[in-house]
């Protein structure tokens, strides 16, 4: 070890404190933390209302508004000529995490995706579906439209909500091979009679 000079020597009292203070620490973290979690809002909460407030924002705002945020290395083709260019991990709608695909076209966010990671045998027995349209109903109070389609091998379900600018819609689809939870932001597509 070399010493330079006019530098105090290390304490033996200041080694010994740092143990304690890093258990009072740690003991005072045990009590708070479930305090903390207790105050956060169930639901849907901050990030449906980012996804909201995201669409139909230029590109950049969505680069800046997400840490996490990943580019994706080949973006996947979306509806209306969009492209999946940016994925989230791990977003959680209520007690359930997903994978987030945002879709851009002309440099603005036109779409938003979710797909559930939950097990396969959680999305058969449809725990990730139920729990996120509690937190969505919690959001946007009870859904609007709902439809179901059951041939006994396939089932396919889908929950829509629709405000002034915001369609939200939750699919779930059970196969004999696979099963998947999806949530989908868009903005709503009001189109008057002219239009038909």
């Amino acid at each position: 070890m070399i010493s330079l000079p006019n530098q105090p020597k290390p304490s033996a009292k200041r080694n010994h404190a740092r143990p304690w203070i890093h258990h009072v620490l740690w003991v005072s973290t045990l009590f708070w933390a479930p305090a903390w979690s207790v105050t956060q809002p169930a639901g849907c909460g901050r990030v449906c209302e980012l996804y909201g407030d995201l669409l139909m924002a230029p590109e950049r705002d969505l680069i800046g508004s997400i840490r996490t945020l990943e580019k994706v290395a080949k973006p996947a083709v979306g509806p209306r000529n969009t492209r999946g260019r940016w994925i989230q991990r791990d977003a959680y709608i209520g007690t359930e995490t997903f994978d987030t695909t945002f879709y851009v076209k002309s440099g603005l966010v036109q779409r938003i995706e979710l797909v559930s990671n939950a097990p396969d045998a959680q999305c058969r027995a449809r725990t990730p579906w139920s729990d996120t349209i509690a937190a969505l109903e919690a959001w946007q109070g009870k859904q609007a439209t709902n439809g179901q389609f059951d041939t006994g091998n396939s089932v396919q379900q889908s929950v829509q909500w629709a405000s002034d600018n915001l369609d939200v819609s939750v699919y779930l689809s059970i196969t004999e091979a696979a099963c998947s939870t999806a949530v989908v932001f868009k903005k709503h597509d009001a189109k008057d009679a002219s239009e038909l």
